[in-house]
């Protein structure tokens, strides 16, 4: 239980960290002002985000989490795959997951279309660095 526990926290906290990084860098007025109202508004930023991570993150995480260790344990470790081609099944999975849900949420005919979207890019991005840190961590804790 442990060897998935700590993978998956260490996804959620990549998450929470990649979201807070990219709501810093889109929102362009946290750096404006005196020294504490910038220290503020990246307070606020980070506090949205954590929001943003429990409320959305957690169940999403979760499930990818779930099915990268089906992944890892049907897979990578029964045919004792090297690093490189698990990260690639990884990112793999990363970006059917995004897909996935882009066809549950939205349908089928909107999905090609909103892989031109910018946002899209991000949740594939945010997915991916999930998914590979999630590959990272339960690879260091199987060695355990």
């Amino acid at each position: 239980m442990g060897k998935f526990l700590i993978p998956y926290s260490h996804s959620l906290l990549s998450l929470f960290i990649s979201m807070t990084i990219i709501q810093i860098y889109d929102e362009k007025g946290i750096f404006e002002g005196e020294l504490f109202s910038i220290f503020t508004n990246l307070f606020i930023a980070m506090a949205q985000m954590l929001v943003a991570t429990l409320i959305v993150g957690v169940p999403v995480v979760l499930v990818g989490c779930l099915l990268g260790e089906i992944l890892f344990r049907c897979v990578i470790l029964p045919i004792k795959l090297h690093f490189i081609p698990s990260l690639i099944l990884y990112i793999l999975l990363a970006i059917s997951i995004v897909f996935c849900y882009e066809v549950i949420s939205d349908g089928v005919p909107t999905t090609y279309e909103n892989t031109r979207i910018i946002k899209m890019m991000y949740f594939m991005g945010l997915t991916i660095i999930c998914s590979i840190t999630f590959l990272v961590s339960r690879t260091t804790y199987e060695g355990k």
